[in-house]
């Protein structure tokens, strides 16, 4: 396994034994969108009972790639690059209820946490060139991303007094975290050559994530637009 991802770095290495090289620099915007997976259960204890539910996913800020592309063969080159997905929002509510309690004086607390999540790193991918017409080929890739993931949240705690004592106020914490990313990496796409030295790219690029803490999957696609540069 290790060696098929490093073939890439090889033949980089060995340019002058492949042929024909064809390099080209690309940058690429678009947007995203994201499939999600909770499974953050209920909990019971001391006669409480906590409930999680979950707002609608978003993604918010400019998802963009810078890369970098080694073509090596007529059906087969190796792409390098950096990455960023953007930022996956939503909100997440845990809800504490007295069990013994009737549902109208059941609410013991609530926690609502206003979260995000922002992937982004760097990748290193084989590309299998499918010609499709002399200016029109399609790409297949997959490699691996090697980056990070970032989680923050502002918490908001709202406690509901037992007996008449008066409410004390709501409480706000920040929480974040930063964890390692290295996953499988795979993309999709369609290049037209609009000139001799100059293309155009449209991908499908997938990630998946997940945030163990809080039992949360996310799955990002990102569709770009891009524009290369021959070197």
């Amino acid at each position: 396994m290790r060696l098929l991802l490093l073939l890439p770095l090889i033949l980089i290495a060995n340019l002058s034994l492949a042929y024909p090289i064809d390099k080209s620099l690309g940058f690429g915007l678009g947007y995203t969108w994201t499939e999600s997976v909770f499974n953050d259960p209920v909990r019971t204890f001391d006669g409480k009972t906590e409930t999680p539910t979950y707002s609608d996913v978003t993604n918010s800020s400019k998802p963009f790639n810078l890369y970098m592309n080694f073509r090596f063969h007529r059906f087969y080159g190796a792409e390098l690059g950096y990455i960023n997905y953007g930022k996956i929002n939503f909100d997440k509510s845990l809800i504490t209820t007295l069990d013994s309690a009737e549902p109208e004086d059941a609410l013991v607390e609530s926690r609502v946490r206003d979260a995000s999540i922002s992937l982004n790193g760097f990748y290193l991918s084989h590309v299998i060139y499918l010609p499709v017409t002399d200016r029109l080929l399609i790409q297949a890739k997959a490699g691996m991303i090697f980056g990070s993931s970032e989680y923050s949240d502002i918490e908001t705690l709202k406690i509901v007094p037992q007996d008449d004592s008066a409410a004390p106020p709501d409480a706000s914490t920040v929480n974040a975290s930063s964890d390692s990313l290295t996953k499988p990496h795979l993309a999709a796409a369609i290049l037209y050559r609009s000139g001799e030295s100059s293309n155009w790219r449209l991908q499908l690029s997938q990630l998946e994530v997940t945030h163990d803490g809080e039992k949360e999957t996310f799955t990002q696609w990102f569709t770009q637009l891009s524009y290369e540069i021959k070197l």
